[in-house]
């Protein structure tokens, strides 16, 4: 019994983890988020993040640039259309693409720190995405 109780609750965890939000959608496009974890332990930087993920659900190919709204903890009112990697997409009918650190850095961003090899936070600094936009193109 324990066991199953175990295996039901790893799988719920597991489950809730990698769950995506849906974050906007129109008739062109859908737009979700999960949080992932990017861990550095030779510099001790930890922290979360925000992947987005958009996916063309229409017939024909879509160019657009994302625009993410999001707060700090403090109260301050952010947006990324102001940031460098903010580029044109291209998807092609059915066609996702997933933010990551590396490939797909204008599709991220920051959402904490999390405590690392020091056992501290390099910041409390948090910031929460709001609400996103898509400007056709």
């Amino acid at each position: 019994m324990k066991k199953l109780l175990l295996t039901l609750f790893t799988l719920i965890f597991s489950l809730m983890l990698f769950a995506q939000e849906n974050l906007y959608a129109d008739s062109k496009i859908k737009v979700q988020f999960s949080v992932e974890q990017h861990k550095d332990p030779v510099n001790d930087y930890f922290h979360e993040y925000y992947a987005f993920k958009i996916t063309n659900t229409s017939q024909n190919q879509v160019s657009f640039i994302p625009v993410f709204k999001y707060v700090t903890d403090t109260g301050e009112q952010l947006s990324s259309a102001k940031r460098d990697e903010n580029s044109l997409i291209l998807l092609a009918p059915g066609e996702s693409i997933v933010g990551d650190l590396v490939n797909h850095k204008n599709l991220t961003l920051f959402k904490q720190f999390l405590v690392g090899n020091s056992s501290k936070r390099s910041s409390e600094s948090t910031y929460t995405i709001k609400s996103a936009t898509i400007n056709y193109q």
